[in-house]
């Protein structure tokens, strides 16, 4: 009796444990679904998404706001591939928010992180009709970044060893060769090319002091030059004013002239005016002359009888 007692001791445990172990799931379900979440979606095209599992981890600033809820290829985008992440609604999501995929190095998980790279921008918005959920853009990892950067490097190394190769070819070495010997005949030939340097340094320094001492004399001839150049306007002043007084006194013997001329030209009026007076006065006389002498019997004799008036007699 005793080991039947046992088992259905153990038995009943067991099926306590279970229906605990179901109560807890079920609890957890209802509480899961009873979280309010916001959907987003993200179109990877750039960045590799190996790693990345539903439910796996979406971060903002190191903090869990969300996880990954599913996520497919994208018919309308060729080579893109379409990830749905459920977020708390509190977090800040914005027009320049942008989605990373960071992987761990050890675990090789991947997770999304989340960057608003303004924090003053407005929050991201449905992009079109079509779009059932917000979209955020997607962005550029550090891997991504110094993976870039070591292509672009090793590019640019690629094309310094072809250059390298280019230079040293066989052609060039030859005329690199050429260039040394050129370089190394310089070389000897370069004291005696100080020393013709040296000569001609000499040459122009003497004729720079000749061409000092010209320049002195040029100066004195030209203040010498200056100074004749000075009596000569003096003299030139002197001659002037000189003329010039000489014009003035000439002004007023002419003037004095003119004044001598008007009063002969008046005194001439004046006598020829008193001349035609005398000469007026004259030929009335000879005219009354000649009419007397017209008739000379009447002159002698006195008028005829016919010619006498009434009350007249001879």
């Amino acid at each position: 009796m005793e080991p039947e007692a046992k088992y259905t001791l153990v038995g009943s445990s067991v099926l306590v444990l279970l229906a605990l172990v179901a109560g807890v799931v079920v609890w957890l379900a209802s509480a899961s679904r009873a979280v309010d979440v916001q959907r987003y979606t993200i179109y990877f095209a750039r960045q590799s998404l190996e790693g990345l599992q539903e439910r796996s981890d979406v971060r903002m600033k190191g903090i869990r706001v969300g996880s990954v809820t599913g996520f497919s290829f994208a018919a309308d985008r060729p080579g893109t591939v379409q990830v749905v992440i459920g977020i708390d609604p509190a977090t800040p999501v914005k027009e320049s928010t942008r989605a990373i995929v960071d992987r761990n190095l050890i675990t090789g998980l991947a997770t999304i992180r989340l960057q608003n790279l303004k924090e003053d921008s407005p929050p991201v918005k449905r992009t079109g009709p079509t779009e059932r959920d917000p979209v955020i853009a997607e962005g550029a990892s550090q891997l991504q970044q110094f993976s870039e950067t070591a292509n672009d490097l090793a590019k640019r190394a690629d094309e310094t060893m072809t250059r390298l190769n280019t230079t040293l070819s066989n052609e060039n070495q030859i005329v690199l060769a050429e260039t040394l010997v050129s370089l190394r005949s310089l070389a000897r030939n370069a004291d005696g090319a100080v020393t013709r340097a040296d000569a001609a340094l000499q040459s122009i320094g003497r004729t720079a002091e000749s061409l000092q001492v010209a320049v002195v004399a040029m100066s004195g001839d030209v203040h010498r030059l200056a100074n004749r150049y000075d009596t000569l306007g003096a003299e030139a002043n002197t001659t002037l004013r000189d003329a010039s007084a000489a014009l003035r006194q000439v002004s007023g013997d002419v003037s004095q002239l003119s004044r001598q001329a008007e009063n002969l030209l008046v005194d001439t009026n004046a006598e020829v005016r008193l001349t035609g007076q005398q000469l007026r006065g004259t030929s009335d006389a000879v005219g009354m002359a000649a009419r007397k002498f017209r008739d000379p019997r009447a002159t002698f004799f006195g008028p005829g009888e016919t010619s006498l008036g009434p009350g007249e007699s001879r």
